[in-house]
């Protein structure tokens, strides 16, 4: 890991550029008065940063094996851009790539990835195998650059080549084969889509920029995101050899984004997202039960993604908006991210029991943001992550 040291003037020049904008989101994107949490959740110790850090992904295979991944050093310094006056450039300096073993928090390296980029999503296969993606920004800062793939094998980390059409990655899901990565194409008419399975990739195109993807089995894979014509909410099912479009009628045909999917068996699956109509945008989930699609509206003033995605350069981590922040809470129920809780707000998590959604604070003393949930196989454990403070890495827990 390269760790890039900056001069406590920069630090103090980074601090007064990012406080402002965070005090911007939470005035104008925070949802509903939050109710306190039915679950009791608890602040759980943190992996060692430097600088300013964020988690943006974690993913479990166990209550001792739990990855998490995002960024340290972030850095914002405002420059005059010609013509154009006063401009902010943003880099995530460094990424981070931790695993909790029980004990404590371990540092993984990030193999093709020594600084200068993050790591967004990360998806544990065993306790020794998995996969992360996140992206390399380009050297002046100033945007997002290619993305960046890792893999773990038996504990060690290797990096994989991305695919050379894919411009972000927006969406990983892995298993012990394989994984399948979804996000930006880099012109009209690429793949959204992308298998890695035997060493190479296999394209698919599906006619939509994806950003969800979650395989229940290899004949049974889901996609969500928006049709490349029209940008209308969009669906579709991998039956292990064809696509077929599986776009909820509530949504069908309208100008939206379905944004997060988990099929649970083949008559339980379900998707969140919004589309636009005439009573303008409307956030819900929905339900699939194998042979109609039922639909749950979320509460006023929440959110499912909002338009935020990860693919849209400098900004992009303000989104709080996470492609597998979509988890079974084990007994019936879900959690999910909502999209921009208020960086200087209260973390909140978005709660499916009883047949409605609420908004919910489960540690309404601390100050931050919730941007990735993950289940402890086998329990009804999970763990959040975030960011408190500003600048300080969280992880949350149920139990």
């Amino acid at each position: 890991m390269k760790i890039i040291r900056i001069s406590p003037s920069l630090r103090g020049a980074s601090a007064a550029v990012a406080v402002p904008a965070a005090v911007a989101l939470a005035v104008t994107a925070g949802p509903a008065p939050a109710a306190s949490a039915d679950t009791a959740w608890t602040v759980q110790p943190a992996p060692f940063t430097i600088g300013t850090s964020r988690l943006l992904g974690v993913s479990a295979t166990g209550p001792d094996s739990v990855w998490a991944g995002g960024y340290q050093w972030h850095s914002s310094i405002t420059l005059v851009c010609a013509g154009s006056g006063p401009c902010i450039v943003r880099q995530h300096q460094n990424p981070t790539l931790q695993r909790w073993t029980g004990g404590g928090w371990s540092w993984t390296s990030t193999p093709g990835l020594a600084g200068d980029g993050q790591i967004r999503f990360v998806d544990a296969t065993s306790a020794t195998g998995a996969w992360a993606a996140g992206s390399r920004d380009v050297p002046a800062g100033t945007v997002e650059g290619m993305p960046y793939l890792a893999r773990a094998t038996a504990g060690t980390w290797s990096e994989v080549a991305a695919p050379s059409t894919l411009r972000a990655v927006e969406a990983l899901d892995a298993d012990e084969a394989g994984a399948w990565v979804s996000g930006l194409p880099a012109a009209a008419g690429d793949p959204s889509v992308y298998r890695h399975e035997s060493g190479a990739w296999i394209p698919h195109t599906l006619g939509a920029t994806i950003q969800g993807i979650e395989q229940r089995t290899p004949d049974d894979v889901w996609a969500v995101g928006r049709t490349n014509d029209g940008g209308h909410a969009y669906a579709a099912r991998y039956d292990g050899t064809t696509w077929h479009t599986m776009t909820p009628p509530q949504v069908e045909g309208k100008r939206g984004r379905l944004v997060s999917v988990l099929p649970l068996a083949a008559d339980d699956v379900w998707i969140t997202g919004y589309a636009d109509g005439d009573g303008g945008r409307k956030h819900a989930s929905y339900h699939w039960n194998g042979s109609t699609w039922r639909e749950d509206v979320l509460p006023q003033c929440a959110a499912f993604g909002d338009g935020m995605h990860y693919g849209q350069g400098p900004n992009s981590a303000n989104a709080s908006y996470s492609a597998s922040g979509l988890v079974d809470d084990g007994a019936g129920g879900l959690w999910a991210v909502p999209s921009m809780p208020g960086l200087q707000g209260t973390p909140r998590v978005l709660r499916y029991t009883s047949g409605s959604w609420r908004v919910e604070e489960p540690v309404p003393d601390v100050k931050g943001a919730i941007q990735g949930l993950t289940r402890i196989p086998g329990t009804s454990t999970v763990r959040a992550v975030g960011f408190r403070d500003y600048s300080k890495p969280l992880v949350l827990s149920t139990d």
